[in-house]
């Protein structure tokens, strides 16, 4: 982490140990304003064992409600997750069986570790190949171009069968986006986190699909992001 980001992350985490030391993030994590709670999580930026304990997903609290309460009125939701952390451990709590993969092996250890008593849960440390020639499933962010993301965009075909929830936070977004189409249970929905960057343009745009913008305050964040939803209609 490098740049205005890393300089931000840094003074986030040097704030929060003077917070801790004085009882500061207790007493807005106990609280029952909104705001408090999440003046609370901006001190979890980065940090996906404190934001798991918050018991949150990095996704906009207005697409976060909304999942809620459709898994809780599915019967045993299965859900498939292209992209680990904190939203694993959210998840985990609210279906009867979660599948997440992840690219970077350091990162997945991490969430392996908040996962320990969840039995349904599994975790894929599915880390990206050198790009050739002939590679066709690439992330557009910057810095992995170079990478071949196939058998991680892959990983949902070969766990296999259908899935009440699909989340697509990951690398390679777009053609996970599409694999997740086809393994999409009736009435089943695609989270699609940040969906309005520009580089995501065409999962809005698929024929037969239907996308609900959930724009709002972000766990961790202190701007607001958006959140899509895509079932098909």
């Amino acid at each position: 982490m490098s740049g205005l980001r890393g300089a931000y992350v840094g003074g986030v985490r040097a704030a929060r140990r003077l917070a801790d030391r004085t009882g500061l993030l207790d007493r807005l994590g106990s609280s029952d304003a909104h705001t408090a709670r999440h003046l609370r999580t901006l001190f979890a930026v980065h940090d996906v064992v404190d934001l798991a304990g918050l018991d949150l997903a990095w996704w906009s609290y207005p697409a976060m409600a909304r999942v809620e309460r459709f898994l809780a009125g599915r019967d045993a939701p299965r859900v498939f997750e292209f992209g680990a952390g904190a939203s694993t451990a959210w998840l985990a709590r609210r279906a009867a069986e979660v599948h997440s993969v992840e690219h970077d092996a350091g990162f997945a250890g991490h969430v392996r570790a908040l996962l320990a008593d969840a039995p349904h849960v599994t975790l894929h440390a599915v880390p990206a190949t050198p790009a050739d020639a002939s590679t066709v499933v690439r992330s557009e962010r910057a810095g992995h171009e170079h990478l071949d993301f196939g058998a991680y965009a892959a990983t949902i075909d070969a766990v296999g069968g259908e899935f009440d929830l699909v989340v697509v936070d990951g690398r390679a977004r777009v053609e996970c986006f599409r694999r997740a189409l086809d393994h999409l249970a009736p009435g089943g929905v695609v989270v699609f986190d940040n969906i309005r960057r520009k580089r995501y343009a065409e999962a809005t745009t698929t024929p037969g699909t239907r996308v609900e913008y959930l724009r709002g305050g972000t766990p961790a964040l202190p701007y607001p992001t958006t959140t899509g939803l895509i079932s098909r209609g």
